[in-house]
C-alpha cells in the first residue's frame, strides 16, 4: 500500500443512494489530483460492479466511469466473501474493470493501513 493512501469503502448498493456516485466522484477527482488512492467494494457495494447493468436516465454506466479510474496497476479491490454471500461469481463482474478479489484479512488490512478510510 502506497503511503497516505485514502481508501473509498463503497458498502451500499447502487442506484439506492448517492453514495456510490459520491464514491465515483471523489475516486475521479482524486485520480486527476493524483492522489493514492483505492476503493474497497464491501457487502452490498459489490453489486455495483455486477456488468451490463443499464441505469438508462440515472447517469453513465458505472463500468464506463470506472475504466477511467481504476488501472491495472490500482486495480478496484472486491471483497470475495461478499460476493459469495450474494451469489455473484467474479466473472459477473463487468468486464473492462481491473478488480482484485481479496478475502477478510486483507481487507481488514487495507483498512487498518490505510491514512484515511471513507465509507460510502
Amino acid at each position: 500500500m502506497t503511503e497516505g493512501t485514502v481508501l473509498l469503502w463503497v458498502r451500499r448498493p447502487p442506484y439506492s443512494t448517492a453514495h456510490l456516485s459520491e464514491a465515483i466522484r471523489v475516486a475521479a477527482m482524486g485520480t486527476a489530483l493524483g492522489l493514492p488512492l483505492r476503493i474497497l467494494f464491501i457487502a452490498d457495494g459489490v453489486r455495483a460492479l455486477v456488468g451490463g447493468q443499464e441505469p438508462h436516465r440515472l447517469g453513465p454506466p458505472i463500468e464506463k466511469t470506472l475504466r477511467d479510474i481504476v488501472t491495472v496497476e490500482r486495480p478496484a479491490l472486491v471483497h470475495a466473501p461478499s460476493l459469495r454471500r450474494r451469489g455473484l461469481e467474479p466473472l459477473a463482474l463487468a468486464s473492462g474493470v481491473p478488480v482484485r478479489l481479496i478475502e477478510d484479512d486483507e481487507a481488514a488490512q487495507w483498512v487498518l493501513e490505510a491514512a484515511r478510510t471513507v465509507p460510502l
